[in-house]
């Protein structure tokens, strides 16, 4: 019997305890992981989990994992949905006409509650096809077939896909191969942006908004080909993409939203780490928010001990050779070759090895500076952590930051999946500076957090990212101070977004929330 069938609760701010200092996750996350699918689990009508491949989770806690089961070859992949069959190999399909499943490529579930995957086809030679989920659990219906063409470019036939991915809205992103007569060779890559028919996945709107051979904007050589695996590339809900291209003169990375390109970095160019350029930017990882935030997992040229980074928005969170957060005495060795997340808070999930001689404990899996699980932790009835998964699909992270899916090998080579429930990141609407939580920001604020800060028994304010009127992520005295002369001196600056006068969200990444502000919606 699959562990976790029931979709997990909607999670709420934490509660907050104690003296206001700088407020970030505690540096060991107090969240357990939860078994979702392990090894020796029965699926129902199919057979027993023999491994975990593929995982995703959303922000309502629905997850996704395809697992290996013990039936016959051609019958023995499924994809889980909450701990019920949704897919399996050999499943047949309404459309191609006698087409079944014949094998899944990576998966993908958004917060809509949709997915889009790169079925393998059996009982056809044209064996791949871009499927979409709308109505859960129904059967995903066909968008484009191996063999057809796109509705716009009736010239150019797929002859393969690789990443499929859904937007918040209908909107799809796509990296296909095709054979373009325009271009020399016979397997060529474009990027493409699909607006679909909710109901019958029927692409409304094609955009290829780049193809091997185009020069992008800005360069002056040919793109030769586009990052492939599913982490080189991502898109949000606003449909603005982020991709890896490998263009003539050196590897690069841009995002693209409303016919502009942007260039994030390129190998040769300068990186945020002084003194190095980055390096090869091949077989990188990279994730873009809600807010348009970017994370990359990427190389630097010089020094190989030295030389993986994981850069947020343009600034290192961490680089190959710095100390795990709470290790100290060790130094990182490896990011791994999976992914790199970033929720809508800007809070990144990262995969980390150091050199612990002590190789039974000596690779984690961190939010930010807080450790959300370590080799060699002991799961309750479960067992022991022996490998957490830092390759392609070994973690996800919903896009809210409520929820983490990872892969890991218990002792004795069991695989499983697990969840983390992280009680929800609350993106509530505040006055920046509005301490007391009255609707106003006056001398009361200040009192309001010097109170906090230095009389026992005073209540912490209600909400921590409006008493943080300097938004430098902490809580101090610095807020009250600098309340006070946005108030008596002439000329001083007002409080940060989204202001003292008008209800707004946090723009910053920090580690501050609210808890129960009652006078913004």
């Amino acid at each position: 019997m699959i562990h976790a069938i029931a979709k997990p609760r909607v999670a709420t701010c934490a509660a907050i305890v104690g003296a206001i200092t700088l407020l970030s996750l505690p540096s060991r996350a107090d969240a357990q992981p939860t078994p979702l699918v392990v090894e020796g689990d029965s699926v129902p009508g199919v057979g027993t989990v023999t491994s975990i491949a593929n995982i995703a989770i959303n922000s309502s806690g629905d997850w996704l994992v395809e697992a290996d089961t013990d039936a016959g070859t051609d019958v023995d992949s499924v994809v889980l949905r909450n701990g019920t069959l949704y897919l399996r190999e050999g499943d047949p399909l309404a459309f191609p006409a006698g087409v079944a499943i014949g094998g899944f490529d990576s998966i993908t579930l958004n917060d809509a509650g949709k997915s889009a995957f790169n079925f393998t086809l059996d009982s056809t030679p044209d064996n791949s096809g871009v499927f979409a989920g709308y109505d859960q659990p129904n059967p995903p219906v066909i968008v484009l077939q191996e063999g057809q063409t796109d509705p716009d470019d009736p010239l150019t036939p797929f002859i393969g896909f690789f990443d499929v991915k859904p937007s918040g809205t209908d909107l799809m992103f796509v990296v296909g191969s095709i054979d373009d007569p325009a271009i020399a060779s016979t397997v060529d890559r474009g990027l493409y942006l699909w607006t679909l028919e909710p109901a019958t996945g029927e692409i409304l709107e094609s955009d290829r908004f780049a193809a091997e051979g185009d020069v992008l904007p800005g360069e002056v050589s040919p793109v030769t080909d586009f990052g492939t695996s599913p982490h080189e590339s991502s898109i949000n809900d606003a449909g603005v993409v982020a991709f890896a291209a490998d263009i003539d003169d050196g590897d690069a990375i841009f995002t693209f939203a409303a016919g502009t390109f942007t260039l994030v970095a390129k190998e040769g160019n300068p990186s945020p780490v002084a003194g190095r350029n980055w390096g090869t930017l091949t077989s990188i990882a990279l994730d873009i928010n809600n807010s348009g935030q970017l994370v990359m997992r990427a190389d630097l040229d010089g020094d190989v001990d030295t030389d993986k980074v994981i850069v947020r928005d343009g600034v290192v969170l961490r680089q190959e050779g710095d100390s795990p957060p709470g290790f100290a005495a060790f130094s990182i060795t490896s990011f791994g070759t999976g992914p790199v997340h970033i929720d809508d808070a800007g809070r990144v999930l990262w995969y980390a090895d150091w050199d612990d001689p002590d190789t039974n404990v000596d690779t984690g899996l961190f939010l930010d500076d807080t450790l959300l699980v370590q080799k060699g932790d002991i799961i309750p009835g479960v067992g022991t952590i022996d490998t957490i998964r830092g390759v392609e699909d070994g973690f996800h992270f919903s896009a809210d930051g409520s929820y983490v899916i990872f892969e890991a090998v218990l002792e004795g080579n069991i695989d499983a999946a697990f969840m983390i429930d992280l009680g929800g990141v609350v993106d509530d609407f505040f006055r920046r500076g509005d301490s007391n939580d009255d609707g106003a920001v006056d001398i009361g604020d200040a009192i309001s957090t010097l109170a906090a800060l230095f009389i026992a028994g005073s209540p912490a304010p209600a909400c921590l990212d409006a008493a943080d009127a300097n938004d430098d992520g902490s809580n101090d005295i610095g807020d009250a101070v600098y309340t006070l002369s946005f108030l008596f001196t002439p000329g001083s600056p007002a409080p940060f977004a989204p202001g003292p006068v008008t209800c707004g969200t946090d723009p910053t990444a920090d580690g501050l929330d609210c808890l129960d502000t009652q006078v913004c919606p």
